[in-house]
């Protein structure tokens, strides 16, 4: 598969495959805003059944789904080797749903796909022609900070790039810099990628070269994670993640647990409290100062 070319905009389908715990509107809302970060990539999730068909049990699933729903570790060279026959199968399903429904949009030509099958060598991520395969059943709430969002966010990144560069399509230095493309293995090696995520400048001359420039600074303005904003600030994607019952700063895993629901509570309210007073002593002084003490 060849790079799209520079200037292009590489398109990205995401297929979810076995996240039925997850909290999918808040993952769905998060990857979304990156389309509004850069130019370089656009996003968009796809569907693994017809929309229309979603819990008809006569509907076969895709056997390259199947195959990541296992509840077992399974091999990833397996995987790999499936690939080709499924993105044939893949979007001839995708074009029969354009054409049923009319659509005049071709679909994309890569795919991340986010999934909690587990790999037999340990390792997270598997890329082939183009798929990239994210396998997130060793994920454990111990491994936050991050939270699994933030660290779905970037290893989307991450795949991303592999998409686009062929010198960044391959595992790419040893030691841990904290860069996109930190060589990681294990999920739990790579939280600090994902906390401190930059693109050095080994990556950064990489793209240069490959007139990927721009996408530098792109990529670490999503990386930053600035733009995520706080919970109290209505406007910021922070504040409406948690409105759709994700607290990026509360919750660890796929979805919120009870105690994470809480201390999130706990929180807006501490919010909620503080600007009450604030607003009690402001008018108590206007009060005095207007001469009209209160009662």
């Amino acid at each position: 598969m060849a790079a799209p070319r520079q200037g292009s905009v590489r398109r990205i389908g995401i297929l979810l495959v076995g996240l039925q715990t997850a909290n999918l509107p808040a993952l769905r809302y998060l990857i979304l805003q990156l389309n509004r970060l850069q130019t370089t990539f656009e996003y968009e999730f796809l569907p693994t059944q017809d929309p229309e068909r979603p819990d008809d049990e006569d509907v076969v699933e895709d056997e390259f789904f199947t195959m990541l729903r296992a509840d077992f570790e399974i091999e990833k060279d397996r995987v790999k080797n499936a690939v080709p026959a499924f993105v044939d199968r893949y979007l001839a399903f995708l074009l029969t749903l354009n054409s049923k429904y009319k659509l005049q949009e071709e679909p994309p030509d890569y795919f991340i796909v986010v999934s909690l099958a587990r790999f037999d060598d340990g390792f997270y991520a598997a890329r082939k022609a183009q798929v990239s395969v994210l396998a997130l059943g060793n994920w454990d709430p111990v491994m936050a900070p991050p939270s699994i969002l933030e660290s779905i966010l970037t290893f989307v990144v991450r795949e991303s790039l592999a998409s686009i560069s062929p010198r960044l399509n391959r595992s790419i230095h040893l030691g841990t810099k904290g860069c996109v493309c930190d060589f990681t293995a294990n999920l739990d090696e790579a939280r600090i990628k994902v906390l401190s995520s930059f693109v050095c400048e080994h990556c950064r001359t990489a793209l240069r070269e490959e007139g990927h420039g721009v996408l530098v600074q792109e990529v670490q303005t999503v990386l930053s994670r600035d733009w995520l904003g706080t919970v109290d600030n209505p406007s910021c994607p922070a504040a409406i993640i948690a409105k759709l019952g994700y607290n990026l700063f509360a919750t660890k895993g796929f979805s919120a647990t009870p105690w994470e629901k809480t201390l999130a509570r706990a929180s807006e309210e501490g919010i909620k409290q503080i600007v009450f007073l604030i607003a009690s002593v402001i008018l108590a002084v206007v009060l005095v100062w207007l001469g009209l003490k209160p009662k």
